[in-house]
């Protein structure tokens, strides 16, 4: 029987594959966003159109590589929580009264078996990563869209 450690591993593996196996590729962070994120304004300035079209498509691409990255943890996240519940189902019920609160008892069955442990502490890692990402793809995307702006009126400047 696998580790929850082995299961966690397997299920990485298979969120890391799927996006290959629907035609999307492996996609990789691009050190270029990190330019246009503190980029100064006499910079701006200086840049070409083709340069904001292209400053605006790495944006894109790096908010795309941002959002598969939070679905990812997403995803991770569910499955913790899923298998969570199955290992607990049966002790919750024995734990504490009636009356006290249902998540009161599952923080007790979670924390009386080590399997349980070991996956909440999995998600509360996953739930922090994602909330450290949770605006950044919107964020690359306006400032996508910012660039694609700049590079229309460099354009029309220009003609």
């Amino acid at each position: 029987m696998d580790s929850v450690d082995q299961k966690h591993q397997k299920i990485a593996a298979l969120l890391e594959d799927y996006p290959e196996k629907v035609g999307i590729g492996k996609l990789k962070p691009i050190n270029e966003v990190n330019r246009f994120l503190t980029i100064k304004q006499s910079e701006l300035r200086r840049m070409s159109a083709e340069e904001c079209g292209e400053a605006s498509v790495i944006l894109n691409q790096s908010a795309t590589y941002v959002q598969l990255e939070q679905n990812k943890i997403s995803a991770d996240i569910e499955w913790c929580e899923s298998y969570l519940q199955f290992i607990i189902a049966g002790e919750i019920g024995n734990i504490g009264t009636q009356y006290m609160p249902y998540e009161y008892r599952k923080a007790l069955a979670i924390k009386q078996n080590d399997v349980a442990m070991s996956l909440q502490s999995i998600i509360t890692k996953a739930k922090l990563r994602l909330n450290l990402l949770n605006y950044l793809p919107n964020q690359l995307r306006n400032l996508s869209a910012s660039f694609a702006d700049l590079q229309q009126t460099k354009r029309q400047q220009r003609g």
